[in-house]
């Protein structure tokens, strides 16, 4: 009874935090509640997540960018701690990827890059112990294929000056996901990120098979 009760209360006060932000009428206020939002909302519990996500999605389309901005970031995290939820977080952060604020589109790169690194790695693992991914997983890859794809064409097509260098970065990122360590290390290392999960030629094999770098 009280652990109902506090799931109540909880929702409540997510509930009227989400409503207070939409109200507010400037950035500062805006930003505190969603902060405040943040810190209240549980980042690994599938039925809450369920619930306030879709009205979170809407301050991605809020007229104040640093709003944007700091939603986007949040949805990342978000995403990072749930691969379940990447099949409805990375269609918006695709959208996101048109907005008309650098800052805003830098940052969906951002989650980008962590979360494409986060997917892969995953599968990786995964891909120790099976031969096929997971329906969830796959979908996610799907979508982060497809986030790639748009990051690859501001990072290679002419204008977009004030997002094209890190979509450059998320490339170099991309390309070093796919290197083997030039040291022959299987340990971890920051610029190699799913090489050290590999034990094996087959299991160099299999990685490729299920994620298509298409560059």
């Amino acid at each position: 009874m009280v652990g109902k009760s506090m799931t109540v209360t909880s929702r409540e006060k997510l509930a009227s935090l989400m409503h207070s932000a939409k109200l507010a009428i400037d950035i500062p206020s805006k930003l505190e509640l969603l902060r405040k939002l943040k810190n209240e909302l549980p980042q690994e519990d599938p039925v809450i997540l369920t619930e306030f996500l879709p009205p979170l999605f809407d301050f991605l389309s809020d007229r104040f960018s640093p709003v944007r901005k700091f939603v986007t970031e949040m949805v990342g995290e978000i995403g990072l701690n749930n691969t379940e939820f990447l099949p409805d977080i990375v269609p918006m952060l695709i959208d996101i990827l048109d907005d008309d604020t650098p800052a805003v589109v830098r940052q969906a790169i951002l989650c980008g890059i962590d979360l494409f690194s986060s997917t892969l790695e995953k599968i990786a693992i995964q891909g120790l112990y099976s031969s096929e991914l997971e329906s969830a997983l796959e979908s996610a890859w799907e979508c982060m294929l497809k986030f790639k794809d748009k990051v690859y064409s501001i990072a290679f097509q002419n204008g977009r000056s004030g997002a094209k260098l890190l979509a450059l970065k998320f490339v170099e990122a991309v390309i070093r996901l796919y290197t083997l360590d030039p040291n022959g290390s299987t340990e971890p290392t920051s610029h190699h990120g799913i090489t050290f999960q590999v034990r094996s030629h087959n299991m160099i094999t299999l990685s490729k098979t299920f994620v298509p770098i298409y560059c």
